[in-house]
């Protein structure tokens, strides 16, 4: 775990430094962000790293991240023709990481999220909706019980005609639906966890700088109330039994 983390804080790293040099905006998020402000760090049952850009910064960011040679390579839906999610995902290439419920194999990685206008909450809603589809469509049989096996083979059997990358690609186009500062509302809407993600754009007017794992990174101005909104009190540490990753992966080293 401190080898996995590693890697993922030198992701971030890499990740903040072209941002910072190349002026693009940027911030930390989701449960990396409960971590920084509660934690100075990982939430201490985390095992990953997530990260936003408005979704002008996120293109272009896309477009000149990758350079050859380089063993930090960003992939999103324009890159691969086989890639499955409406965000992308920087990582290293000299490693490789195997969901464990889920079809496909990257590198470990750090997630990169766009941030979007958000017109309402049906809006959300409708992406939850796809990403259900696209979870069906991703999932494999690992541990799971007969009945959830027979759910998943019969949402399979539906989703035949369309692959995880059309799924992933129809999400992505609901969150470009309104650009990212034309709307009164904002949020991080490609993984939603709720209509919590739609709050005032001006949460993301500007950044503040917050320490993270020993090193100083960006996140959002209105931190506080985009947290509130989502999560609710996130200062207060969930009951201990709550208290476990969310993430099955197995990861290692090329040869």
């Amino acid at each position: 775990m401190d080898e996995l983390k590693s890697i993922q804080l030198d992701l971030l790293q890499k990740t903040a430094d072209f941002c910072e040099k190349n002026g693009l905006r940027y911030f930390l998020c989701g449960g990396t962000l409960i971590g920084a402000v509660r934690h100075k760090g990982y939430i201490p049952w985390d095992d990953d790293i997530d990260i936003a850009m408005p979704r002008p910064d996120y293109d272009r960011f896309v477009r000149t991240f990758n350079q050859p040679q380089n063993y930090y390579q960003v992939v999103n839906l324009d890159i691969s023709s086989d890639y499955g999610y409406a965000f992308a995902k920087v990582f290293d290439n000299r490693t490789i990481l195997k969901e464990l419920h889920y079809l496909g194999d990257i590198g470990v990685y750090i997630d990169v999220f766009p941030a979007d206008g958000v017109k309402d909450a049906s809006q959300i809603r409708k992406i939850m909706l796809l990403r259900k589809f696209l979870n069906t469509k991703r999932a494999n049989y690992y541990k799971r019980t007969i009945s959830k096996m027979a759910i998943n083979t019969f949402g399979k059997l539906l989703l035949l005609p369309f692959s995880a990358h059309q799924i992933a690609k129809w999400m992505d186009n609901e969150c470009r639906r309104y650009a990212f500062g034309s709307m009164p509302k904002a949020g991080v809407i490609a993984n939603p966890f709720g209509p919590g993600e739609m709050v005032d754009k001006t949460v993301f007017d500007s950044d503040i700088y917050q320490e993270f794992e020993g090193q100083k990174f960006r996140i959002p101005i209105g931190y506080d109330t985009w947290l509130r909104s989502v999560y609710g009190d996130y200062m207060q540490l969930p009951p201990e039994e709550h208290r476990v990753t969310h993430h099955t992966f197995e990861a290692w080293w090329k040869d």
